[in-house]
């Protein structure tokens, strides 16, 4: 039981105390060191500035004596200006100021106001001589040297203005060469005092400092102290390292691999050490002031990261080494290599998705998958398998450009396993027990695999396969592209696939394969519009209506098939076929005239001919034709072809016969334009078949021309 309940702190408030009074005594003691050197100094700040100014008077005063003279010998000089500059500096000296300049002298010059008073006095005596001098000038100037009174009280026996006027110059010099000389005394007995002041303070803060110091010195000893305990108990992971190997190991370190502080020391530690990251500390004096991350092995045998900030301290007399200051990171390391992978991920997926949606068919979509598979991995043999139009068989869509395709020989999607689970599967190797049979034997020899399912809307499309050597399959990165190459590759395929299937069922007749009304005027008027030359062809069935209500509408629809197929065959690939609607089709033939257009239409006419064999009734197609240099609108050549239509089935049907116009542009353009029905034109100018030909009676085909 713990009775003392003190609370442990290494940084105690006893120490923050000691450590504040050594620090209020250094202010303490340099604060009043700088006063009394502040106070001792301020007595003669400037004084060199003050004595120049003072030796100047004199020159100055000297000066003034010879410009006078000059002047009176009728010479160029400006005694005023030298006067004035007396006065001023006397004035300046005595109550502080400033000092004018002189031409080849100082500039102006700031002097304090003087102190002690001798020096006043002395310099009160030399403003009032400076006076008299000046006076005195002035009056021999004005020649009237005999009115000058003496303020100064000087007593000058001569009579000679002349003489006078030097006496007062020398009188002048004299006063301010004696001041000069008592401020200099005055500035000896400062420095004599600060010197012995600044004794007395080195004296005293030398023995307070070996005080201070002795008081430091018990405060550090009980703070090392403490930080040894921190330290020894520490969980930071702490290492010193030498020439020789490692010099120290602390408690935790030591705790981390499960060995004792001696297996460590010297080379012991460098068996701990991930091989890999040994050489970094064979050169950790390059690493000083940065971070090192090593692999250690723990006392459960599995690696730990280590974090180290290493520091030289091989200039330490007590320590000689180099300090390594770790902790373990390996939870960090794990979770930023998770968000990394998570981060390459979502890019590969987010490319990936940009990619396939620029993909409008599945030759461009297999483009982009290649390339994912290259980009996945370029040694790794991959292939996507698809399944037909059946869903009975599997066929090789895509491989990876780089490694090529692994080959794998299911031929449908539920023989593949991971279609039948419905998610990816690993295989370490092909040789063990549980691998899949597909695996085995194949050229290659042993390999591993991956397999992702591919599929759309819950229905199975295929799979992605990929394989590598043995115990060495795709790795969690890899496979995580392949999952979502598998999963958005299915939804595109699925996609394009259910697009072109709307496109294909709306641009074509379900029964016929033949392409629809809306498709064939779209690409005809494109072709009208661009001025190509294009013959128009529309077809009939002969009595059809009678095969109909004979034999039953499969037979009549196995007619229209039997048509279709012979129609596309007569006709070239770029030409268009199509159901215009029951037993009436249209043809654009491209490039040709009308004569061009029949023979066309009679070798598909002769092949109808031709095309009974006793599976369906006999029948036969009547036709008309036209072209492009009739009318350039399609309703109009449709009508001028009908017109043909009309003719064959009057003279005898299963025949060919060239469209005229049956009435004048203008009226045609009018029927067409007030939407007048054909049947509604007179019977002399047109009769329209291409939707009446069906309606017509019919003789019955006879029971020798049926099976």
């Amino acid at each position: 039981m713990i009775l003392n309940h003190r609370r442990y702190r290494p940084f105690a408030r006893s120490g923050r105390t000691m450590i504040l009074a050594i620090f209020a005594t250094f202010v303490l003691i340099s604060g009043l060191s700088v006063f009394l050197s502040t106070r001792a100094t301020s007595r003669s700040k400037n004084q060199a500035v003050v004595i120049e100014v003072i030796a100047r008077q004199r020159t100055l005063a000297e000066r003034y004596t010879k410009e006078v003279l000059l002047v009176r010998a009728g010479r160029k000089a400006d005694p005023q200006l030298t006067a004035t500059a007396l006065s001023q500096s006397a004035e300046a000296l005595l109550n502080g100021g400033t000092a004018p300049a002189m031409n080849g002298d100082d500039d102006d010059t700031a002097v304090p106001a003087a102190s002690g008073s001798v020096v006043r006095g002395q310099l009160i005596e030399s403003t009032k001589l400076i006076k008299d001098l000046t006076s005195l000038g002035s009056a021999l100037l004005a020649r009237k040297p005999q009115h000058v009174p003496q303020t100064a009280g000087e007593d000058i026996r001569a009579k000679d203005p002349l003489e006078r006027l030097q006496v007062l110059t020398a009188l002048t010099s004299n006063v301010a060469l004696n001041t000069a000389r008592n401020i200099a005394t005055q500035d000896d007995r400062n420095i004599a005092s600060l010197t012995g002041m600044q004794l007395v303070l080195g004296l005293g803060g030398l023995v307070v400092s070996l005080l201070l110091a002795w008081a430091l010195i018990v405060t550090t000893r009980r703070q090392t102290a403490h930080f040894r305990s921190l330290v020894t108990s520490s969980s930071d992971l702490v290492l010193v390292l030498g020439s020789s190997g490692c010099r120290y190991a602390s408690r935790s370190m030591c705790r981390l691999v499960g060995r004792g502080e001696e297996e460590l020391l010297g080379t012991g530690l460098a068996s701990f050490v991930h091989s890999e990251d040994r050489p970094l500390l064979d050169a950790v004096d390059r690493w000083d002031g940065k971070m090192m991350l090593l692999r250690v092995r723990s006392a459960g045998g599995d690696w730990r990261h280590l974090e180290a900030h290493v520091t030289d301290l091989r200039h330490d007399r007590h320590l000689r080494g180099i300090l390594l200051n770790a902790r373990d990171v390996t939870e960090r390391i794990k979770l930023e290599r998770e968000l990394m992978l998570q981060t390459q991920r979502d890019a590969f997926g987010t490319q990936l998705a940009e990619a396939l949606e620029m993909s409008d068919d599945e030759d461009a979509v297999y483009d982009v998958i290649e390339r994912a598979m290259s980009e996945i991995s370029r040694e790794l043999p991959m292939e996507l398998l698809l399944s037909d139009s059946s869903r009975a068989n599997l066929e090789r869509a895509a491989a990876n450009p780089s490694a090529g395709a692994p080959g794998c020989p299911v031929n449908s999607p539920y023989s593949c396993v991971a279609v039948r689970r419905g998610q990816p599967v690993e295989f370490e190797s092909s040789e063990a027990l549980n691998a899949c049979p597909k695996l085995r034997e194949r050229r290659t020899g042993a390999c591993s695999a991956a397999c992702v399912p591919v599929s759309f809307m819950g229905r199975a499309l295929g799979v992605l396969h990929a394989t590598g050597t043995p115990g060495g399959p795709p790795n969690a990165e890899q496979l995580a592209h392949l999952v979502t190459l598998a999963s958005q590759a299915g939804a595109r395929i699925g996609t394009v696939r259910a697009f072109e299937k709307t496109q294909l069922q709306a641009a074509t007749d379900s029964l016929t394969g033949l392409a629809n009304r809306r498709t064939f005027e779209r690409e005809v008027r494109t072709l009208l519009r661009a001025g190509r030359q294009v013959a128009i062809v529309v077809a009939d069935l002969d009595y059809f209506k009678a095969i109909n209500d004979t034999f039953g509408h499969e037979v009549g629809d196995r007619a229209l098939r039997i048509f279709s197929q012979i129609a596309r065959e007569a006709v070239r690939d770029g030409d268009l076929v199509a159901r215009w609607g029951g037993e009436e089709f249209i043809f654009a033939l491209r490039e040709v005239d009308s004569v061009k257009a029949v023979e066309v239409i009679e070798r598909l006419r002769v092949k109808l001919a031709g095309a009974h064999n006793g599976d369906h009734p006999r029948f036969t197609a009547s036709f008309g034709v036209t072209d492009s240099t009739q009318s350039k609108k399609l309703e109009e050549l449709i009508l001028i072809a009908d017109s043909g239509l009309y003719q064959s089935k009057n003279e005898g049907r299963d025949r060919i016969t060239i469209g005229v116009t049956p009435i004048d542009t203008t009226s045609l353009r009018q029927l067409i334009e007030d939407d007048i029905e054909p049947d509604a034109a007179p019977m002399h100018e047109m009769r329209p078949l291409l939707h009446e030909a069906a309606d017509e009676e019919d003789p019955r085909p006879t029971g020798a021309e049926i099976r």
